[in-house]
């Protein structure tokens, strides 16, 4: 079990104004810790559901607008926001956060942009501010038919050939439909991240690499959308 973790190196969260990474991951399982550089700010203001947030300043200056009223902080000072109250940070930083319980899906509420990070002249969209999104959220019984269409909609789509799903009109369509799908969803800021640690399959791919000779061509062929990714080993 490890007792000492180090910054990490890749980037856990991004947004319009700063850079987060994450610690761990961590033996106690309802406890994330962060380290956020702060450019411009939060670019949302924002409600937690159940998690409760406490920011240690490291370094730099700005402000923190919670609950309506706006407290300027620096370093060393503490600034705890508790869940259930709209809050947002600005200025230039770097902040240590501590969060418990852990980060969940559908944790966060946005309620408006933060005009230091956004500016003012942008338009915030509430949820359910537009037909489509009450039609989204529409609901039956507790469930919301909105689920079921986009099932039968991926389903009929993974069996249609490429010359069909490839014309105009039905990527018109499959825009429609993935807009359909952000507007279910709900808008949050994920702080945490997967990229490269999987190491079995990084494993696996280094054995396979290993089997080739340098300059031979591995070639990358997914199913789906998208086309494929061909390299030359040894090539940078």
């Amino acid at each position: 079990m490890p007792y000492i973790h180090s910054l990490p190196s890749s980037v856990a969260f991004t947004g319009k104004g700063l850079l987060g990474y994450a610690f761990g991951p961590l033996s106690q399982k309802d406890l994330d810790v962060y380290y956020v550089e702060v450019e411009k700010g939060h670019d949302v203001f924002m409600i937690s559901k159940r998690i409760a947030r406490v920011y240690y300043i490291l370094s730099g200056r700005g402000s923190f607008t919670i609950d309506g009223q706006k407290y300027d902080v620096s370093p060393g000072m503490l600034v705890e926001v508790p869940p259930k109250v709209e809050y947002c940070y600005s200025g230039k930083m770097t902040l240590i956060v501590l969060a418990r319980p852990r980060w969940f899906s559908g944790n966060d509420t946005f309620t408006k942009w933060n005009p230091d990070v956004i500016g003012r002249e942008a338009d915030f969209v509430p949820d359910g501010s537009s037909w489509l999104r009450r039609l989204v959220r529409f609901k039956v019984l507790g469930k919301t038919p909105m689920n079921a269409f986009l099932r039968l909609n991926r389903r009929i789509w993974k069996t249609l050939p490429s010359s069909v799903t490839a014309t105009k009109p039905m990527c018109l369509y499959g825009e429609f439909l993935h807009k359909l799908v952000r507007m279910q969803s709900v808008r949050s800021q994920a702080f945490s991240t997967f990229f490269l640690r999987n190491r079995p399959e990084l494993d696996l791919i280094a054995r396979l690499i290993e089997s080739k000779r340098r300059g031979d061509r591995l070639q990358y062929r997914p199913r789906g959308l998208f086309g494929g990714v061909e390299n030359t080993v040894g090539a940078t």
